[in-house]
């Protein structure tokens, strides 16, 4: 039914008191003003009649409110209890950082807010942020002011509208009251452009509902400081944002409610500041004159508009009253007419898409960074100074370097949109009595949506059906377990319920895993918890944090700008100081200064990085982002997740002890082809035995348990042909038990088939597990000649199992094939063979009294297993015969009661998500390169804890690496107080999001270099705020996948191993180029300032400068950046992530190599215009030629012209010698610089021949420039003749006894500095 107050709003649904909910809900009452006064004693703040019975617009007859015939305490306490939990989520959120709202928005509060500070007093300690990216929880706390304040209008809309409950309790009023005036408050955006929020405006029309509807509410108004009132109601901000005409006649109206509710005396001026009270007077004065003329003056005009219900969990709710709430037909869902209305309201079922940034803003991060600034600076001065040869070149380098740094980031891009899935495609609905099958997108609130097994949850469900439902929600609660279901209310006094007791919801792309069930939607696309981790993210991802290299390369270029600036000012005050004119020196020291900047540095950096991401896609790494590489290679910690990353992410049946406690081990546990893998004997245990004899290796006990396995059970191994592998379908564990039953050569199909002759055992009823029970029993007819056998079969928690045990299995030999417990994979056993082992075991002289020794055995037993991590099961049948005869057995004779009682105890199976191949080992190599390994988990930490230490992250011989600690102690602890925790915890489990991302801050607190692994969408903002977040390819979510840096596509711990030696690698070869192309640069500086600070000609000219720069550097550089890794690459700790690429000893090395080259150079340069051996043999000069050069140290040119004019044949044959000596010096150096401290004849030659290669080809290119007719003019060269090649060569031999000399320094100076080298940080601090 809907109907229209006289507001014009229209009305769905009548929401009733808990009594009970009409079939035919009353329209929602109008609110009319009153006509009479009451008397004094009467009378409220308001001073307005407000009849008992209210009165509606309806004909003019009165008529009672809904509900008033019931017992008016049922609807009080309802009412109060919703507003109750409302205010407790207004107060949480408004409390959290000083103020703010959900759903990633940043809002602003005033700090020294008197009701904040009551406010914090009376909030509870569970708080949700609302800065910029935070993590919603993963309970149902995750709410924004918007959703709060939603619900509380609904409340007002059809619990209170037209004085249903006017009086209500005052505490809540007052609480309520002050929520309400800090959400008045709420401002965004930049302190010159801060403005009220939606949410503001909300909450102060809902200031006025409750002023309007609740006399308690009155009071407290009436009681709180006109100071608070002024200051939350900010009536003169409200007048200068604007708004329609309405909302300023809402203002005026606020005005009166407020002061009615006051003492006498006030009036409005009371409520404004000041200094705002004339420019809010005229609004004051003009619509005070219409309010006065309206009989409805007391009302707050109100939009009108259909009432839906906001999108909430309500796991609260009864089904009924949810349907009530949405009109939804139970059986036949929404009309047609119903799903067009609502979506027009709700909007479509779809998740934010990721944002992607656009090619130009790729190519304009590209262009903003830094070095490439500098180089665009260097492109102008060269272009002012004339030199466009310069300028032409230098943009090369900068197109190229913005070309392959933004193909690689939208190349990847592309890469990780092939892995995209979001969300269900299709959805079971019903819609006008039928079920049909829609795109997910269509979907609505208030549609009734069927999912089964197998199926993705196509939105967030309030299930109102459940047949046997399991659904798996590991993608927001970490949980790899399925959930059983149950549609009943969950009365609680929170809304802030964590998803994992949500029984009665099911939430978008989790997973059903068993069973079917039925369900309304209750929140689709942003709204739903899925999406608001999208949304969170996707807003986040504007906010790019720079990594650790690019940090480095900045302070570096910050430096070089610093060099650059004081080269030029040396340069110009030498100049000015030999008596040069200050604007030809200027020009010439800022040509210079372009020499400090490395123009390879950049374009090889970034191909560096390209090439690792090249490597690294090989080894099952995505690379989203260039710089990640060369973080990961940083990391000092690796948070990981256990679930599928540390290991398979399959469930597996780890070992299973019989009756009689021995132990049987499986091989191969998760592979699903039967031919892999046996069941092993171990042994027995400890534990006591039923009888004395000895076991053989199989065991009647342990061949009945495996024949549970099989038969107790519903799911499937298949192979696909189509795509050549192994499948399964069902419950994960019910898939464990058949893979383990399959290893013994037990098939299900083949004990229950009918062809070609009647199944050795026939199934003829089933007790499905649920959660009450916790187990489930078979009982299947086995064929005997002439009497009737039924065999029960039973599965379930260890206890639930023993307390309805009477007898176990005696310690006797099995009856399966010999070989079905050995090594090696056995034949399948006869059906009719296995059939017959059974019941002669289970019968009477096959068992013993199970007593409580036993009993108590059993779960000494069980206990053991499960402090290994494994989660046990218990395993029982029992036989029964009846007359051949008689009636065949029903299912209701074969019910619980029967088939549960007398049970025979089999044993014990313990499954397990076993270790990845392979992670032992990753793990000692983690921790050998000085990285620290942490478990964060959403198991129990008993689980964690024996995984933990199976794989080496918890090390006996280690105590700092021993400690353990859950998600509920680390709630208890601040974040200062987790990074303060010594040792720091190797293991976390049962957390929650909240405590993931508390993890990797306290974490980067104590200075680490923080790697976090995730794969659901619990798990995206931890990942988005790591150092290096890894996203897994396979069983991620996208969400994840979108914050993450880097992607494994195989889902593989070894693979983030192999990623962190790439890395290394990478940084390695940065820092081996960097050194090389800033020593080759440094020469040429100061080579330049010996010539400035002589007052020489210069000994190049720019060109030959970014000729020098482009061939010596960009590849042998490039090569470098090839260079395989050290052997010692993971034996070493990490790097300390608080130094600059440049060290002190690596700064000393740096300067030691370009001095030598530049005092090389300068002393070739000298010789050449200085000496006659210069003269005469280097530069082929006649002593009576005539241009040749007169000796003078002096510069020669004209003071009013560039210092590069002199280009006379002898400064130019000079020149091209020095050019020639320091470039063959510059590509030897490569060579050198392959290792600060190994000798290049130890290293060798071809372990990079890409390095012989690239410096050949440099070679090459340095003599076409040389030797090529127009080029060598281009480039200001002259041809050179053999005496200057020995000179070189000369020079090449002295610089390698120099560097062998620096090198064999440094071991020496490290053998005496090894003994007192300390341990890693990690290692020393416990982390």
């Amino acid at each position: 039914m809907v109907s229209t107050d006289q507001h014009g709003r229209t009305y769905t649904e009548q929401d009733v008191n808990p009594s009970g909910i009409s079939d035919a809900p009353p329209p929602p009452p109008s609110v009319g003003p009153a006509s009479t006064e009451r008397s004094d004693a009467e009378a409220g703040p308001l001073g307005v009649q407000w009849e008992k019975d209210v009165k509606t617009a309806h004909g003019g007859e009165a008529v009672l409110a809904p509900g008033s015939s019931l017992p008016v305490i049922d609807g009080k306490e309802s009412v109060e209890f919703q507003i109750g939990m409302y205010v407790g989520d207004l107060l949480d959120i408004l409390a959290s950082h000083g103020g703010g709202g959900g759903g990633g928005r940043r809002y602003h509060v005033v700090r020294n807010n008197p009701l904040l500070r009551h406010m914090r007093g009376a909030a509870s300690s569970t708080t949700v942020a609302a800065s910029e990216g935070a993590a919603p929880s993963d309970g149902g706390g995750d709410f924004s002011v918007a959703e709060v304040l939603d619900g509380l209008q609904y409340v007002v809309d059809y619990r209170l509208k037209g004085r249903q409950q006017p009086h209500l309790d005052g505490g809540l009023m007052r609480r309520l009251c002050d929520a309400l005036l800090l959400a008045m408050g709420l401002t965004q955006g930049s302190f010159l452009n801060r403005r009220l929020t939606e949410d503001a405006r909300s909450a102060f029309f809902l200031f006025a509902l409750f002023i309007e509807e609740v006399d308690e509410f009155q009071l407290c108004v009436g009681e709180t400081a006109t100071a608070d009132l002024r200051r939350a109601l900010r009536l003169h901000r409200r007048v200068a944002d604007g708004g329609p005409e309405e909302e300023r006649l809402a203002l005026v109206t606020m005005i009166r409610l407020v002061l009615a509710c006051l003492a006498p005396g006030h009036d409005w001026r009371d409520l404004v500041d000041e200094h705002e009270q004339r420019a809010l007077a005229a609004t004051v004065d003009k619509y005070s004159r219409i309010i006065e003329d309206d009989a409805a003056s007391y009302h707050m005009p109100l939009p009108g508009g259909v009432v839906y219900p906001p999108p909430a969990l309500y796991f609260d709710r009864t089904v009924e009253k949810l349907a009530a709430m949405f009109s939804t037909d139970a059986s036949r869902g929404l009309t047609s007419a119903q799903v067009d209305e609502r979506r027009a309201f709700y909007g479509c079922n779809v998740l934010p898409r990721p944002v992607r940034r656009p090619w130009w803003r790729i190519v304009w991060a590209q262009l903003t960074d830094l070095m490439i600034l500098m180089l665009c600076a260097a492109i102008v001065a060269t272009a002012v100074d004339g030199e466009w040869k310069s300028s032409v070149v230098l943009g090369v380098v900068v197109v190229l370097n913005t070309i392959v740094g933004a193909w690689q980031e939208i190349k990847a891009g592309k890469a990780l949109s092939a892995l995209e899935n979001l969300g269900s495609t299709t959805a079971q609905v019903v819609r006008d009595g039928a079920v049909v099958s829609i795109d997910a997108a269509d979907l609505v609130p208030g549609d009734l949506v069927e999912v089964s097994e197998g199926e993705s949850v196509p939105a967030d469900l309030r299930l109102t059906f459940c047949a046997q439902l399991e659904i798996v929600e590991s993608v927001l609660t970490g949980e790899s377990v399925a959930v059983a279901k149950d549609p009943k209310a969950i009365k609680v006094r929170t809304r802030q319920l964590p998803l994992g007791d949500c029984k009665g919801n099911a939430f978008m792309s989790t997973m059903v895993a068993h069973g079917r069930g039925r369900g309304i939607v209750i929140r689709i696309g942003p709204k739903t918890e899925i999406g608001k981790i999208s949304v969170a993210i996707n807003r986040s991802a504007a906010t790019v944090r720079p990594t650790p290299i690019q940090k480095k390369l900045t302070r570096l270029g910050l430096w070089l700008v610093v060099l650059a600036v004081a080269l030029c000012a040396v340069i110009v005050i030498c100049g000015v100081s030999w008596g040069r004119k200050f604007v030809p020196i200027f020009i010439t020291g800022i040509s210079l200064a372009v020499s400090v900047i490395p123009e390879g540095l950049v374009a090889v950096t970034t191909v560096t990085m390209a090439l690792g991401v090249r490597r690294m896609a090989r080894r099952n790494a995505l690379v989203r982002t260039l710089p990640a590489v060369e973080t990961l290679g940083g990391v000092t910690v690796i948070c990981s997740d256990k679930t599928g990353t540390l290991t398979e992410g399959k469930m597996g049946v780890g070992e299973l002890v019989d009756a009689n406690a021995v132990v049987f081990e499986f091989t191969r546990s998760t592979s699903r082809d039967p031919s892999e893998g046996a069941v092993v004997c171990r042994g027995a245990s400890n534990a006591p035995r039923a009888t004395s004899g000895s076991s053989a290796c199989g065991t009647a006990a342990a061949d009945v348990s495996l024949v549970v396995c099989s038969l107790c059970n519903n799911a499937e191994i298949f192979f696909d042909a189509a795509a050549g592998q192994w499948g399964s379908l069902g419950d994960a564990t019910e898939v464990a038990l058949t893979i383990a039953s399959q290893k013994a050569g037990l098939a299900k199909a083949d004990l229950t088939a009918a062809s070609p002759q009647p199944p050795p055992l026939r199934l003829l009823a089933e007790n499905a597990f649920d959660s009450d029970r916790k187990r489930m029993s078979v009982v299947y007819e086995a064929s005997s000649p002439g009497r009737r056998c039924l065999v029960t079969l039973a599965k379930g928690a260890p206890e639930e199992i023993l307390s309805v045990c009477t007898r176990q299995l005696a310690d006797a030999g099995g009856f399966l094939r010999p070989g079905a417990m050995a090594d090696s994979p056995p034949a399948a056993p006869a059906p009719d063979a296995v059939a017959a082992g059974l019941v002669s075991c289970l019968e009477d002289r096959g068992t013993v009294a199970l007593t409580p020794g036993l009993a108590a055995s059993a779960g000494d037993a069980c206990e053991m297993m499960a402090a290994r991590g494994l989660r046990v099961l218990g395993l029982a049948a029992k036989i029964t015969y009846v007359d051949a005869d008689g009636p065949p057995p029903t299912e209701d004779s074969l019910g619980l009661a029967w088939a549960e009682s007398e049970l025979v105890f089999a044993g014990l199976v313990g499954l397990i998500d076993p270790p990845r191949s392979g992670i032992v080992d990753s793990v000692l190599r983690c921790h050998t390169a000085g990285i620290n390994v942490i478990m964060i988990t959403g198991d129990h930490i008993a689980t964690a804890t024996a995984i933990a230490e199976s794989i080496g992250i918890i090390r006996p011989e280690l105590p700092d690496t021993q400690r353990a600690i859950s998600g509920a102690e680390l709630d208890l602890l601040s974040e200062d107080a987790t990074a303060m925790l010594s040792p720091f915890p190797s293991v976390f489990a049962r957390v929650s999001p909240e405590n993931k991302i508390k993890i990797v801050r306290a974490l980067q607190q104590r200075g680490h270099v923080v790697a976090m692994t995730g794969d659901g969408v619990n798990d995206a903002a931890a990942v988005k705020g790591a150092d290096v977040g890894v996203a897994m390819g396979l069983g991620g979510t996208d969400i994840t996948k979108q914050a993450a840096d880097i992607v494994l596509t195989d889902d593989n711990f070894t693979t983030i191993v192999a990623a962190v030696e790439e890395g290394r690698r990478i940084f390695d070869n940065i820092l081996k180029f960097i050194l090389y192309l800033l020593s080759c640069n440094s020469a040429e500086i100061i080579l330049f300032l010996f010539a400035a600070v002589l007052n020489l000609d210069l000994p190049f000219t720019t060109i030959m400068i970014l000729w020098a720069n482009i061939i010596a550097d960009i590849p042998p550089a490039l090569s470098l950046g090839l260079d395989p890794p050290e052997r010692n690459i993971m034996t070493r700790p990490p790097r300390n992530p608080k130094s600059g690429v440049l060290t002190k000893s690596t700064t000393v090395i740096l300067l030691l190599q370009a001095f030598f080259m530049a005092t090389t150079t300068f002393a070739v340069f000298l010789a050449a215009v200085l000496t006659p051996f210069g003269n005469i043999v280097l530069l082929h000069r006649n002593r009576s030629s005539p241009d040749t050069y007169v000796p003078s140290i002096f510069h020669q040119g004209n003071p009013e012209l560039n210092a590069n004019e002199n280009q006379s044949p002898h400064i130019a044959g000079a020149r091209s010698i020095a050019f020639a000596v320091l470039t063959v010096l510059q590509l030897n150096q490569a060579f050198l610089s392959r290792s600060l401290d190994i000798s290049l004849f130890r290293i060798g030659l071809r372990s990079n021949m890409w390095m012989v290669w690239c410096v050949l080809f440099s070679f090459v290119l340095f003599v076409l420039g040389t030797y090529v007719p127009g080029l060598n003019d281009w480039l200001e060269l002259v041809p050179l003749g053999w005496p200057a090649w020995l000179v070189i060569l000369a020079a090449v031999l002295l610089q390698i006894v120099f560097s062998e000399l620096v090198k064999l320094t440094l071991r020496k100076r490290a053998r005496k500095l090894a003994p007192a080298v300390p341990t890693t940080q990690a290692q020393s601090d416990g982390c």
